[in-house]
């Protein structure tokens, strides 16, 4: 029985000792948070990025950026695979991919790669379908080095939680790789891929104006490649037609005085139903858009509820259609008509779309048509 009972104890230990015996410690392992690819010159040019997460987890606050914090490595190749393996052979020890959360794709990249990208990337079998997808016309290494606000970690800059500022402040809407994915399957699909840089000239620390992580604007990509980058007042009314959630937005309205907004409003969820109608002229497209919105400053003299939301409309559909004007002399599709008429009119689009390198030339916009609810109104006084 004394020798029965020794051995059950060796043999459990020599369990235990088989179980951990591979196991490594975090700060033994490099781990990749974000990675940037560029095509030029006929080769890849692959960016990543560590970030020491063994500082991160000795710190009970926030984490100090520390020059050894985030490291950036390039490799580069004729195919993505080699450029990949370019990185290992200086990586010191074993490198994981399986916590990327953010893909950053240069303007070189969008145009034309996406399918070969995607494929070498997924056919590792580590990365996962969550990250974060963005363009970019910014040098990568400065890019996927930022600071922070704070001294906050570097995990909490937007290129990782965009959706947190988004629910704030609806610019641009973030994408994930197998929402992207999804979209490029589709014949005439059209994603919108925020752009991001790293210019700061709103935050600084006393003497420095640190890089901070930013969002300026979108690439509209469709059948494998992108359009072309749209920003400011070409965003604007693709915005209203186009995205799938905008949670806040502010909305300016002028009137005689261009300087100062008479009236200030935040909107909320703008649903728009595309409806087509063949002319003389090609294919008209007219536009039902509903949103409501929350007065924030009214600076004119008192005017009922239904004054305000017309002046709103009209500001809407001056957008879209001055988004629609714009984007047109550009070639981009932005309000993603051609997919409209591809799920919808199938006869309409095999009679314009293939038979011509820009179906847009053959496009107008007809009615557009906006409805803007206020609902908090009853707070404020207005004349009769």
């Amino acid at each position: 029985m004394k020798w029965a009972y020794v051995s059950s104890m060796l043999a459990g230990c020599v369990i235990l000792l088989t179980g951990c015996w591979d196991s490594k410690e975090v700060q033994s392992i490099n781990f990749i948070t974000a990675i940037g690819i560029d095509y030029a010159d006929n080769q890849y040019i692959t960016y990543a990025q560590l970030i020491d997460f063994s500082s991160i987890a000795k710190q009970e606050g926030p984490t100090p950026r520390e020059g050894g914090q985030i490291w950036i490595g390039k490799g580069t190749g004729t195919t993505l695979n080699m450029a990949i393996n370019d990185l290992y052979e200086t990586s010191q020890q074993q490198t994981l991919w399986t916590h990327v959360k953010a893909i950053v794709l240069s303007e070189n990249a969008l145009k034309g790669r996406l399918e070969d990208i995607f494929n070498t990337l997924l056919h590792s079998g580590q990365l996962r379908y969550t990250p974060w997808i963005y363009g970019t016309e910014q040098d990568m290494s400065t890019l996927l080095a930022p600071s922070t606000i704070l001294n906050q970690s570097a995990q909490t800059i937007e290129l990782f939680e965009p959706m947190r500022l988004y629910k704030q402040h609806s610019g641009y809407e973030p994408i994930r790789l197998h929402q992207m994915l999804d979209s490029l399957r589709e014949p005439e699909s059209v994603v919108l891929v925020p752009s991001v840089s790293s210019k700061n000239q709103t935050w600084h620390n006393g003497e420095k104006t640190p890089p901070l992580i930013r969002m300026d604007g979108l690439y509209v990509v469709s059948n494998g490649k992108s359009q072309g980058k749209i920003t400011g007042a070409e965003a604007d009314g693709t915005r209203y037609v186009n995205y799938d959630h905008v949670y806040q937005y502010p909305l300016y309205v002028y009137g005689k005085n261009r300087q100062t907004p008479d009236l200030s409003l935040t909107l909320h969820h703008p649903k728009t139903r595309i409806t087509a109608r063949k002319t003389k002229e090609g294919i008209t497209f007219d536009l039902h858009t509903s949103v409501k919105a929350a007065i924030v400053e009214n600076h004119d003299a008192p005017r009922s509820p239904r004054t305000m939301e017309q002046e709103a409309e009209n500001q809407i559909e001056a957008r879209i259609r001055d988004t629609f004007t714009k984007n047109k002399s550009r070639h981009i599709d932005s309000f993603g008509l051609v997919e409209h008429l591809y799920r919808h009119n199938m006869d309409w689009w095999k009679e314009v779309v293939p038979r011509h390198n820009d179906p847009l030339e053959h496009f107008q916009l007809g009615k557009v048509e906006v409805r803007v609810d206020i609902l908090n109104s009853s707070t404020y006084k207005y004349g009769e």
